[in-house]
C-alpha cells in the first residue's frame, strides 16, 4: 500500500489554509513535516509546505559520504510543486553558523495569507522570524518541538562554570524561544523529554505546551498479514541471504559513533559464534559502515524510503537501536517487531510492553537482551503490543486529528 494511503475522514466544518514552515524537506521521508501535511490535506485542509533548498540533513558536513547517494545533493532549486496532495514552497537559502535561513519567507506568508502557520521546530530562526509578523497578519502560530536533552549542550546540564557559555546560550536560544512563546498558541512537545527541554531549556512556559507523541504511517508500516505478505517476507529475506529459521535483527539509520550500530554488529558476532541463526540487517550510511560490513553475520544495505524500509522491516525479527531516539521505532514496532533499545533512551514510553531495554554501550548486555528474544514465543506478545499502541496511539491520522482541533478552535473566535 503507497505511503500516502491514509483513511478518508469527512469533510471539516471549515476548510483551513495551513502552511507548514520547515527548515528541510526531502520528498518520500517520514517526517512531520511530510506525514503531517499529509494527513492534514487528506483531512480536506489546503496545505503549504514552506522549505528551503536543502535536503534533510543538508547543513551536515559529511552530507556527502553519508546522504548524497540517498537524497542527492544538499541543495536543490528553489520552486514550487505539488506532492501527496499539498503544495512544496523551496525557497532560496543559506546557512547562517549552520542553521538554514529562507530567504523570502515572510513574503510567502503574506502571500498565501494562511489562517495557521505551523513551525516544525520552536527554538529556529524560522520561528524567530514568524513571531514578529504574526500580530500584524494574523495568522494562529503553532510549533512543534523535536529537541530531546541529546541536543542540549552538555555545558548546560553542568551545574557550575562555563557561566559565559551558559549566557551565550540562553542569549541566542532561550531568550528568542522564550519571546517567540508569546505569541504562539501551543508548543506541540513530540516525546515527555522534549517537554522538559522546552520549558528548562527553552523558556517555553509549560501552559503552552502539549504533549502529543509522533506518529506513524499504520497503512504503509504493516505486520505480516496475508499470504502476499509473508511470500514477500521469504522472498526478501532469499535474496538478503537469510533462512526462514535466521533471526534477523535490523538497525536503520545513519552508521554513526553517536548512534553506534557497530555496538549491534559487535552482539550478532557473539551470538552468531553460539547460535548461527542470529543475523543483523543494517541500513544506512556512515563511518561505522566498513566495520559493520565486515562483522560475520552482517548485512549492510544503503539507505532508502518508507515503501522500502516497510517491507524490510517486515522480513525481519527484531529492530535495535544502540542509541539515542529514532523514529523509525514506531515504524519497526507497527510493523509487529519488537524493539530493543538503549536504558537510557529519552523516551522509554516508545517500548513500553512492546520492547526491551539493554545496558547502553554494553555489547554483552544487548547480546544478552536479543537472546532471550530468540524463541518466537517471546517476541509474539511484544510484536502484537507495538502494533496494537501504534495503531490507537501512535497514528499519523491521530496526530492530525489532534491539531486540527486546536487550529479549529483557534481560528474560530476571528470568523
Amino acid at each position: 500500500m503507497p505511503s500516502s494511503a491514509m483513511p478518508e475522514a469527512a469533510a471539516p466544518k471549515r476548510k483551513l489554509r495551513i502552511a507548514i514552515v520547515s527548515a528541510f524537506y526531502s520528498e518520500g521521508m517520514g517526517y512531520s513535516e511530510n506525514c503531517l501535511s499529509r494527513a492534514l490535506a487528506r483531512l480536506g485542509h489546503d496545505v503549504h509546505v514552506i522549505t528551503s533548498t536543502y535536503n534533510v540533513y543538508g547543513n551536515e558536513p559529511l552530507y556527502d559520504a553519508t546522504y548524497r547517494d540517498f537524497l542527492g545533493p544538499s541543495k536543490v532549486a528553489p520552486g514550487t510543486r505539488s506532492v501527496d496532495g499539498y503544495e512544496v514552497h523551496r525557497l532560496e537559502s543559506h546557512l547562517v553558523s549552520g542553521y538554514v535561513r529562507m530567504r523570502g519567507m515572510n513574503a510567502k506568508i503574506r502571500e498565501l495569507a494562511p489562517d495557521i502557520v505551523h513551525s516544525i521546530e520552536i527554538a529556529s530562526l524560522q520561528t524567530f522570524e514568524l513571531a514578529p509578523i504574526q500580530p500584524f497578519l494574523r495568522f494562529k502560530l503553532f510549533c512543534e518541538t523535536h529537541q530531546a536533552m541529546s541536543v542540549v549542550k552538555p555545558y548546560m546540564l553542568q551545574p557550575h562554570g562555563s557561566w559565559f557559555r551558559k549566557a551565550v546560550y540562553r542569549a541566542t536560544r532561550t531568550l528568542p524561544s522564550f519571546l517567540s512563546s508569546l505569541v504562539v498558541e501551543r508548543v506541540y512537545a513530540v516525546a515527555e523529554v522534549c517537554v522538559d527541554v522546552a520549558v528548562g531549556f527553552y523558556g517555553v512556559p509549560r501552559s503552552k505546551v502539549k504533549l502529543l507523541l509522533l506518529g506513524t504511517d499504520t497503512d504503509l508500516f504493516h505486520p505480516v498479514e496475508t499470504d502476499a505478505d509473508a511470500a514477500a517476507r521469504l522472498a526478501l529475506r532469499t535474496s538478503l541471504g537469510f533462512s526462514a529459521d535466521d533471526i534477523v535483527c535490523v538497525y536503520t539509520g545513519r552508521f554513526t559513533r553517536a548512534k553506534n550500530p557497530l555496538l549491534l554488529a559487535q552482539a550478532i558476532h557473539a551470538l552468531n559464534a553460539r547460535d548461527p541463526r542470529f543475523k543483523g540487517l543494517f541500513i544506512g550510511k556512515g563511518e561505522e559502515g566498513e566495520s559493520i560490513a565486515a562483522t560475520p553475520g552482517c548485512r549492510c544495505l544503503p539507505f532508502m524510503r518508507h515503501q522500502g524500509l516497510s517491507e524490510h522491516y517486515r522480513a525481519a525479527d527484531i529492530a535495535v537501536w544502540p542509541k539515542q531516539e529514532s523514529m523509525s521505532m514506531l515504524d519497526a514496532a507497527a510493523c509487529g517487531l519488537p524493539v530493543v533499545v538503549s536504558d537510557k533512551i529519552g523516551d522509554p514510553g516508545r517500548v513500553a510492553g512492546n520492547g526491551r531495554m539493554y545496558e547502553e554501550d554494553s555489547a554483552s548486555s544487548l547480546a544478552r537482551v536479543l537472546a532471550e528474544l530468540a524463541p518466537g514465543q517471546a517476541r509474539r506478545p511484544l510484536a502484537l503490543e507495538g502494533r496494537r499502541r501504534m495503531v490507537e496511539d501512535f497514528s499519523w491520522m491521530r496526530f492530525a486529528r489532534a491539531v486540527e482541533a486546536d487550529f479549529m478552535a483557534a481560528v474560530s473566535g476571528r470568523q
